[in-house]
């Protein structure tokens, strides 16, 4: 088995792995494997579960996707002796505390407006 880095970004086409081939994919928590082609294995980086390091893998067949749980590298492996097409989706970039904080914030004084303008007024009272 032969590995190598993966030579894509994340806009461009799905990366092809030869059989018996390893693609190297660095990713970040939320990232989205999808199995264009063929059939593969996703090994994401080990995890301590009571002490001990379990790996953690799946296998896809072609139509299906996985959300990688952790940052770090993954390896794609083709199965089956025939070529596979993986396609990466790489999650939205985290906004900041104080932006999401602003934005639930205004929804709340929204929400809150809505309720006294619905409550208040000669209407509500008939």
């Amino acid at each position: 088995m032969t590995a190598r880095p993966a030579a894509f970004s994340p806009s461009a086409d799905p990366a092809c792995i030869a059989p018996g081939e390893c693609l190297l994919l660095p990713v970040s928590r939320g990232t989205l494997l999808f199995a264009v082609e063929g059939h593969v294995r996703v090994v994401e980086p080990p995890r301590w579960v009571a002490e001990q390091m379990l790996p953690v893998y799946q296998h896809l067949d072609a139509g299906q996707a996985h959300q990688v749980d952790a940052e770090g590298w993954v390896q794609v492996l083709a199965l089956d002796g025939v070529p596979a097409r993986v396609a990466r989706l790489t999650p939205p970039a985290p906004t900041s505390a104080l932006a999401v904080g602003l934005r639930a914030l205004w929804r709340a004084a929204l929400a809150r407006l809505a309720r006294v303008g619905r409550i208040s007024g000669p209407t509500a009272l008939r």
